[in-house]
């Protein structure tokens, strides 16, 4: 009897064993669902991305054409896009001087916009010779006169150490002729209404169309980036908020997975560490590239220069760009929080566009056409449209969709200077989202 007994404690006490090995396991793996959890996870390395460069990052994020009274846009990848750059960085500029205000007279100009002010580290493919000089007052916009007369100048519009509004103009090695006639061509063959706004010139197309999509998009592997944010991936805490929020925490840093949204939020509020880089936006790039990259076609803004209204007050935003149009939900966007050179916050989708599924032209409102709709909108019996800045581009979204697909919707972003946001329908008018996104 006790021969048996002995054998009986024996199988229960390994059967215990077992249990207690398989239980432990589950929990330090993060099996368990619900709670917090101290994870002891195997980890999962993230290749270094390249993409996007810093070249690319670092673009105009459009280029408005004047010729006479006429006016386009040429947009990131289109054919003029690609001649006024090619034109810009194979120009000469020399002789460069402080000017008051903008010089009069042009018979065509071409204003080169940057998200991001151009200093003479980042500004150098853009600035040329002149990046040390102009480099001194954050060069946001570039602009190309032709005229008066037979020559070109080049006018490098920023602000100074001060935050004031400065001004270089430099002579360029261009005939005006050639310019003339190429921005000429440019604006029968897109022409745009412009006005003058609290922001400076709204530009919306007239008689204009645009693709309207359902793309299909890829997800990142979860575990890999969650753990690309954490000097020891292999100890986390798992939180789960709710079926569709985790957070993985250090006890210093965390990470907040949104699967519902799409979305994935890091903070540092404890960066002690020597920053790799002096350059902010550098250190952005830098940590987006080890942090699984983002799309080839994102363009760089600050929050001075950002397209979107976004009270989290983000030092940078990456915006994706369908089309030469940006998508302009902050939300899409890539942001980030630094503070020299260190990232104390970071945001950015968990979808990268793949390739659409469909597509269909459409037609999109003209200045009067958005004016009327404005006026509806804001219950007004009419507007002027001085009083409204507007940005086309695209605004995403996943309801309706199949898993796996996003709908990009042609809208016009329009912003007034009392802070009200509307994003319209650019085909109907109608209002797609209010308020601040």
């Amino acid at each position: 009897m006790r021969v048996w007994w002995r054998t009986a404690k024996t199988v229960i006490l390994a059967l215990l064993v077992a249990g207690s090995v398989v239980l432990s396991y589950a929990l330090w793996s993060g099996n368990l669902q619900g709670g917090a959890e101290i994870g002891l996870t195997q980890t999962q390395t993230i290749p270094y991305s390249t993409s996007p460069s810093l070249t690319s990052a670092v673009q105009p994020y459009e280029i408005d054409v004047r010729a006479g009274d006429e006016y386009t846009v040429a947009r990131p990848g289109s054919a003029p896009y690609a001649a006024w750059t090619g034109l810009l960085m194979g120009v000469r500029a020399e002789r460069p001087q402080p000017v008051a205000a903008m010089p009069p007279g042009a018979q065509a100009s071409v204003v080169f916009q940057f998200g991001i002010p151009l200093d003479a580290a980042l500004g150098r493919s853009w600035l040329g010779d002149l990046a040390t000089s102009v480099g001194s007052i954050s060069c946001r916009a570039i602009v190309l006169n032709a005229g008066p007369g037979s020559t070109c100048t080049l006018v490098y519009e920023g602000t100074n150490a001060a935050g004031k509004p400065a001004l270089i103009e430099a002579t360029a090695s261009l005939p005006a002729s050639a310019v003339i006639r190429q921005a000429s061509r440019d604006v029968v063959a897109q022409p745009y209404a412009a006005w003058t706004d609290f922001e400076g010139e709204s530009l919306v197309p007239i008689h204009g169309r645009m693709t309207s999509y359902v793309y299909a998009f890829t997800q990142p592997s979860i575990m890999p980036l969650v753990q690309s944010f954490f000097v020891n991936p292999q100890a986390l805490t798992r939180i789960q908020e709710s079926k569709a929020v985790t957070i993985w925490t250090d006890g210093s840093r965390a990470v907040q997975v949104d699967r519902a949204a799409l979305s994935l939020q890091y903070e540092d509020p404890n960066a002690s560490t020597a920053p790799a880089h002096t350059e902010d936006y550098v250190a952005a790039i830098d940590f987006l590239h080890a942090h699984g990259g983002g799309p080839s076609d994102l363009i760089g803004f600050d929050l001075v220069g950002m397209l979107t209204v976004n009270l989290n007050g983000p030092s940078f935003s990456f915006a994706q760009y369908v089309d030469g149009y940006p998508i302009l939900s902050n939300g899409a966007d890539y942001n980030f929080q630094i503070d020299s050179g260190h990232v104390m916050e970071f945001d950015r989708p968990l979808w990268e566009l793949t390739k659409p599924v469909q597509a269909s032209s459409v037609p999109v409102l003209d200045e009067d056409g958005l004016a009327k709709a404005l006026a509806k909108v804001t219950s007004a019996k009419t507007v002027s449209l001085s009083t409204f800045h507007v940005e086309p581009g695209y605004w995403p979204s996943i309801q309706g969709t199949k898993p796996g697909q996003i709908r990009l919707l042609p809208v016009d972003y329009v912003t007034n200077a009392n802070g009200g946001v509307w994003v319209l329908n650019a085909e109907t008018g109608q209002l797609v989202a209010g308020g601040l996104s």
